[in-house]
């Protein structure tokens, strides 16, 4: 099942669309794709919440209305709303694939610094840099997150010292000592810029991954690009990927 913010992705025009009409995309969501027996207004206007979106004036009333009469879009049992037949049908045939932006023309990191890296290091760039470019500032402060986590796991890695990094079960430590290591290791050192900026971009992607009432916004994207670019060419740097066979 897709979440949320990658079910609208299939969507296209999805953001521009009426909040009326993104109601019964979140009725298909909440029934089709969440398998919900029955749906109401309060689950529906949960989405709106979760995508941080504008949600619709009444979405009761909307839903109520569109229940009765001969064009009847919505079926109500028992308190709840199910899709009528044939307008599910109709949705079933709206899906698109909405065209994603090119990583390299972002504003939120020059897709070239990752150029000479490795393909799943570049694949994890370019959907944070989508997830910003489309407005998914959650998702691009997890990826962000990710991003700089797997850079730092690839330093301790590509200088054969990985071991300082692993729990005795041979797992990675999570990012908070991933971060402590890389910064007492004395393999590389690591600028008075990066030391400054790692916690910043790690609070802003644990603030997204694990608060349930923090929604970032593109501002707390943007107060931590400066800083981002700054580490992650850093890592980068350290890596040396030219030379790591």
């Amino acid at each position: 099942m897709d979440k949320l913010d990658t079910y609208i992705l299939h969507i296209e025009n999805f953001l521009n669309l009426p909040a009326s009409k993104k109601i019964d995309f979140f009725a298909y969501y909440l029934l089709i794709q969440c398998k919900k027996d029955g749906v109401t207004a309060k689950e529906i206007e949960s989405c709106f919440e979760e995508l941080h979106i504008q949600a619709y004036s009444n979405t009761s009333s909307y839903l109520l209305n569109k229940s009765t009469g001969k064009n009847k879009q919505y079926i109500k049992k028992n308190g709840k709303y199910y899709l009528e037949r044939g307008f599910k049908e109709s949705i079933d045939n709206q899906f698109g694939k909405i065209p994603i932006p090119k990583a390299s023309s972002s504003k939120y990191l020059p897709f070239e610094i990752f150029n000479d890296t490795r393909g799943y290091v570049q694949q994890i760039a370019e959907q944070t840099i989508n997830s910003y470019d489309l407005g998914l500032f959650d998702a691009c402060s997890v990826l962000t997150r990710k991003l700089v986590e797997v850079l730092i796991i690839e330093c301790f890695e590509r200088h054969n010292v990985d071991n300082h990094i692993k729990k005795s079960d041979g797992c990675f430590f999570y990012l908070s000592d991933l971060i402590a290591e890389l910064l007492k290791e004395t393999k590389w050192n690591i600028s008075r810029n990066a030391k400054q900026s790692l916690p910043k971009i790690k609070k802003i992607g644990d603030l997204s991954a694990h608060n349930r009432r923090y929604f970032a916004r593109k501002n707390d994207a943007d107060i931590i690009r400066d800083d981002l670019r700054i580490v992650l060419e850093e890592l980068i740097h350290i890596i040396d990927y030219k030379t790591w066979k």
